[in-house]
């Protein structure tokens, strides 16, 4: 399974929840970071899909070589674009372009070869990242995943195919199956909360930034949280 273990060469690491193609609230939002040109810059996957803006973010991920775990909207970009070449009709990408926010995807690109580039970047992505040199003041040391690693985090390094498949599924898809793992403090998005849920051992910073139903989702904003110093930081939707 993909992962990544990051030395700390910065004071400071930020990690955003999901964008969703949210580009002009993602530019507001890191505006808003002290001495962001010497800190580390994190996003907890799901950069596509909802917003309209997708390209914009990926190549402002991508080129700015920023961190970033593979969330499960990503994961269905990588599954179902092949479908608009041979079978339009295919129930997975109906489902993903039409219930999950594909077509605002695809229609922020100007060319297919774009699309494939940066299809190629999301298949680059790990499914979580070890930042071992950023502890807590108890010393529990940052973990970010799009979803929870939850109980599954004991079988990260397994080599069983079960357990593997078992994994990646749980930390891109699970949603309320949060789990206190001793040594680590796990910073997660995908499932949306109208504040951050933050406790001893991890942070759930998804604020579903892209609603629009106010009566769903009263205050939708794009989040950050400030490790280790567990500072919030929030942005309004400035997207059209």
């Amino acid at each position: 399974m993909k992962n990544l273990q990051v030395k700390n060469n910065m004071e400071k690491i930020y990690i955003i929840s999901d964008v969703h193609g949210c580009y002009k609230t993602l530019l507001a939002l890191i505006d808003q970071f002290p001495n962001k040109q010497n800190s580390k810059i994190v996003f907890v996957g799901d950069l596509i899909d909802k917003g309209k803006n997708t390209y914009d973010v990926i190549e402002f991920v991508k080129n700015n070589n920023y961190d970033c775990v593979l969330g499960n909207h990503d994961e269905m970009m990588i599954l179902y674009h092949s479908h608009l070449e041979n079978d339009r009709h295919h129930e997975d990408l109906k489902y993903w372009l039409f219930k999950c926010g594909g077509e605002f995807t695809l229609n922020s690109y100007s060319s297919k070869e774009k699309i494939y580039e940066h299809i190629e970047y999301l298949k680059s992505l790990p499914h979580y990242i070890e930042y071992q040199d950023y502890k807590t003041k108890d010393n529990r040391y940052l973990v970010v995943s799009h979803s929870t690693v939850g109980k599954v985090w004991n079988i990260r390094n397994s080599t069983n195919e079960n357990d593997v498949e078992e994994f990646n599924h749980f930390v891109k898809w699970s949603r309320w199956k949060n789990h206190d793992n001793e040594e680590i403090f796990n910073v997660y998005g995908h499932t949306i909360f109208q504040e951050p849920l933050l406790n001893d051992y991890s942070c759930g910073i998804d604020l579903g930034c892209f609603y629009k139903n106010k009566e769903k989702l009263p205050n939708p904003r794009l989040c950050a949280l400030e490790f280790p110093s567990m500072k919030i930081y929030t942005q309004e939707s400035l997207e059209d």
